[in-house]
Parts: C-alpha cells; sequence; structure tokens
C-alpha cells in the first residue's frame, strides 16, 4: 500500500485591529509592509505545501492580492489566531495547519520546518505541536509578554505562563524555556479548540494553547535555537529594523 502524503498547511493569521498595535499587518518595516515580510520569510521553509495569509480584513486581503499572496478571507468572530485557523480547517483539507504568527516579520523558516518534522515523527499522537528556546536574559525571563514553559521529562507541556516559571525553592538554578510562536495543529485539535470556550487558565494567563492542557490534551514541545523578535507594540518596529539593518536586509 503506497503511503498517503502528509499535506501540510502555513496560515499566517492578520488582524488589523488590534488593541495595542491597530493597522499592524501593513505598518512598513524598511519600507516593505510586515505581512509581506512574513510571508516572505516563512515560504523558505520547504515543508509547506501551501501557505496563506487568513484576515477579516478588506484592506489586508486587498493588499495581499495586490502582491500576489494567497488570502483567505475570515469572519470578525474569530476572537485569536487559532481561531481563524479553525475556520480555515472548515474550508481546507490538510493534515497539518502551522500557525504562522503575522507579527513575526523575521521569522526563521527553519522553525516551521522543526515543527513539520515533528509532526512527521509522531503524527496524531499528539494534537498540538510548538517550541520552545532556553532564555537566561532576565529581563526576558520576566517580561510578560514572553510566555515561558514548563514541560515533563517527555517534552511535553505541564504549564504555561507570562510569570517567571518555574521557581526554585531549592539550591538549584532553574532553566527557563520561552515558548516559540509557531504552532502546529491537526484538524482535531483545531476542531477541539473551535468547540470549546476559553479555559480558566487561558483566560488568566491569556495563553490560547492552555486551553488544551486544560482539557487534558497533550502537547509535543521541542527544544530550537531560532532567534526572532515579535512586534507587540510600535517600538517593535525600531528592534526588527536595528536587526535587519545589521543583516543587510535583503530587498523583499
Amino acid at each position: 500500500m503506497v503511503k498517503k502524503k502528509t499535506k501540510v498547511l502555513g496560515v499566517i493569521p492578520a488582524r488589523y485591529k488590534s488593541t495595542r498595535f491597530e493597522g499592524k499587518p501593513l505598518t512598513l518595516i524598511n519600507g516593505v509592509p510586515m505581512i509581506k515580510r512574513t510571508y516572505n520569510q516563512a515560504k523558505k521553509s520547504e515543508l509547506l505545501d501551501e501557505l496563506i495569509v487568513a484576515t477579516d480584513d478588506t484592506r489586508i486581503s486587498t493588499y495581499c492580492e495586490s502582491e500576489g499572496i494567497p488570502v483567505i478571507m475570515t469572519s470578525e468572530n474569530c476572537l485569536t489566531g487559532t481561531d481563524r485557523l479553525a475556520e480555515v480547517s472548515k474550508k481546507l483539507d490538510f493534515d497539518l495547519y502551522v500557525n504562522i504568527q503575522g507579527d513575526e516579520p523575521i521569522i526563521d523558516p527553519n522553525a516551521i520546518s522543526q515543527i513539520v518534522d515533528i509532526y512527521h515523527q509522531y503524527g496524531n499522537e499528539y494534537m498540538v505541536y510548538n517550541l520552545y528556546k532556553i532564555i537566561d536574559d532576565m529581563d526576558e525571563v520576566n517580561s510578560h509578554t514572553i510566555i515561558k514553559v514548563i514541560v515533563n521529562e517527555q517534552d511535553e507541556v505541564m504549564y504555561m505562563s507570562r510569570l517567571p516559571v518555574p521557581f526554585s525553592n531549592s539550591k538549584l538554578v532553574q532553566q527557563f524555556r520561552q515558548q516559540i510562536p509557531v504552532y502546529g495543529f491537526t484538524k482535531d485539535a483545531l476542531s477541539v479548540f473551535s468547540n470549546h470556550k476559553k479555559t480558566i487558565n487561558e483566560q488568566y494567563e491569556d495563553v490560547e494553547l492552555l486551553r488544551f492542557v486544560d482539557l487534558g490534551y497533550k502537547i509535543r514541545m521541542s527544544e530550537t535555537k531560532v532567534d526572532s523578535i515579535a512586534v507587540d507594540v510600535p517600538s517593535d518596529i525600531k528592534k526588527v529594523e536595528k536587526f535587519l539593518n545589521n543583516k543587510k536586509d535583503e530587498s523583499v
């Protein structure tokens, strides 16, 4: 019997009406809109069969169409990027849906490929796949915008928090793991997510993946070495531009 080829879709959720940074996807970074930079970086991963932008805003969809970037419209009812992927999964049939944050304009395509590789290894044994990296910069550790993750001996998520966890009540120096915002979801995972309201820990921490943990599902993590800069507020644009200028930004 010929083994069925795994079909992987990369999805970049893009929302215009961000509370902290309205119009973020179309904000210029060294003269290039952020959504285009994110798309061009993501498509460098050779393990994606297709890559699309998912949005509820015509300004974003119009721009994407003008640039030849595949785009799909989703409803305005999506509260999170994962909700947007869940809508996409009802329209497009794939085995794995990789959520690539629209505010990660310098995302390393190796992070996307690593998610797909882990899925190829474990398949539907896990519903969700994610990455972490070890951090020791205490500004990052104490930052509420950076999600810290606690894993068990099998690299499965036990908890995620905006606080500097785990706490050490011994002489042991704790190791902090920063969650990398690239997620792999099976179709069943997106169905579970969309059919359940926000769970209590998800509401406390404002971390979407805690919905799966609260509902008793396993999330497979894997350590990575990739770096990225998320654009959460307007001042983050300068950080990205500084990174690109130091790297000698290539035209995209």
